[in-house]
């Protein structure tokens, strides 16, 4: 089993196959979507990645992730409707690492 896993729309993952990385269609679970994700990091991956039209879906339990040393839980920008998501989590991080916010405007 691959220690990374990508989860989201067809369109938007299908392309990390071909690199040994376990890949999630949103769109093929017929069950909860919670229930869906809850049985993937059942699956004790490193690195999640989460386009971010799934990850809105998901927030509570993305959120619980970071609290935990692994699986890192990464959200990636997918084609279509997006969020900042992916952007805040970024800049939270950053702040953490250096104490600063090195990504804010001007």
């Amino acid at each position: 089993m691959a220690n990374i896993a990508v989860v989201g729309e067809e369109r938007n993952v299908i392309g990390f196959r071909p690199f040994g990385v376990d890949v999630y269609l949103s769109h093929e679970s017929g069950e909860d979507i919670e229930d869906w994700f809850r049985s993937i990091v059942k699956k004790e991956y490193k690195l999640i990645l989460i386009t971010e039209t799934v990850a809105v879906k998901l927030r509570e339990q993305i959120q619980a992730l970071w609290e935990k040393d692994f699986p890192v839980v990464l959200t990636i920008s997918g084609l279509g409707e997006t969020s900042s998501a992916a952007f805040d989590r970024l800049r939270s991080l950053v702040i953490k690492a250096v104490g600063a916010d090195l990504l804010k405007e001007s």
